[in-house]
């Protein structure tokens, strides 16, 4: 599972504005490195093969690896599928479908660019100033529990403060307010979200290009939340939405689904199943094995690959 795959500063783009440090990312030099190492040890296979093999009509080697990447971003199109081309691989992209369909930045990224932007102590400063600003200062507490188990499995790999400070956002903040805050601030401190969200994430060509090249489109929901803050209602919306956009834009398929942030209940996948998604993939960190259930598939991070095949290897993480 990747995300950000690129050697420039992401933000320092014509016209965007905007005084920022470095986006944490994988090189491409280490991109390509991760892919020499998966090569050398495991079989590469694509989707429709990973599909067949889950529904018991095909077999794939003892050890092989499918290659997925979340968020619909535009680093993809630019910086991973040339190298993808060049080495005969397929890759599963699994797009937000508003990022499609709309000019607004996702609030992940939003939130990506002003850590970048202001650094985490800033940043944290600057939201509990404009919480408070909204007379929601209760939620400043979430940011000083020493122990926040949320925090602490869902962000293993940040420090204790980050990991809790993404948590809030994430996970705890109502989203009409974390929208207002994060619009707020990303206005005064980033740049015109719309301006940003026309050059961070891939566009219609750009997918259509991928399939046309035999890259698998999967749907990412279509508001990049976490399910656990929906209701059963909103799920199946939000699921139903994800697939009827990229039917209409990609036409009918059999294609796959990744749960934002990792997020899932028994709703969630019902509500997968019923879109026409065979298959949903979480954060859970191991291999796949046919056992699993298909709409509950375990991913590794980019991140873990290094200790998946004990190698040490350098792999940022969003």
């Amino acid at each position: 599972m990747y995300h950000y795959v690129h050697d420039r500063d992401p933000l320092a783009q014509p016209g965007c504005g905007g005084a920022v440090s470095k986006l944490r990312a994988l090189r491409i030099a280490d991109f390509r490195a991760q892919l020499d190492l998966l090569s050398s040890r495991m079989e590469p296979i694509d989707w429709p093969w990973f599909y067949a093999w889950m529904s018991g009509r095909a077999n794939v080697p003892q050890r092989c690896f499918l290659l997925t990447f979340d968020d619909g971003l535009a680093d993809h199109a630019a910086h991973v599928l040339p190298i993808l081309e060049e080495r005969g691989l397929r890759g599963v992209f699994f797009v937000p479908t508003s990022v499609l369909t709309t000019h607004r930045m996702l609030a992940a990224h939003r939130i990506h660019l002003l850590l970048s932007g202001l650094g985490e102590p800033a940043f944290t400063e600057a939201l509990r100033s404009a919480l408070r600003n909204r007379c929601a200062g209760q939620w400043c507490k979430w940011l000083d529990h020493d122990e926040d188990s949320d925090a602490a499995m869902m962000y293993h790999y940040e420090p204790a403060s980050l990991g809790r400070l993404k948590c809030l956002l994430n996970m705890k903040l109502p989203a009409d307010l974390r929208d207002a805050v994060l619009d707020e601030l990303f206005e005064q401190r980033i740049g015109s979200s719309a301006r940003w969200a026309r050059h961070w994430y891939l566009t219609w060509d750009d997918v259509a290009h991928m399939q046309a090249l035999g890259h698998t489109i999967g749907g990412h929901g279509h508001l990049h939340e976490p399910y656990s803050r929906f209701s059963e209602s909103e799920v199946r919306a939000d699921v139903a939405q994800a697939a009827m956009i990229l039917r209409e834009g990609l036409g009918p398929d059999c294609r796959p689904f990744s749960f934002p942030y990792g997020s899932f209940t028994d709703s969630a996948c019902d509500a997968c199943r019923r879109a026409g998604f065979v298959h949903a993939f979480t954060t859970r960190r191991r291999f796949a094995e046919t056992p699993d259930s298909p709409l509950r598939l375990p991913r590794c991070d980019t991140i873990d690959v290094g200790i998946l095949l004990e190698e040490k290897v350098a792999c940022p993480h969003p």
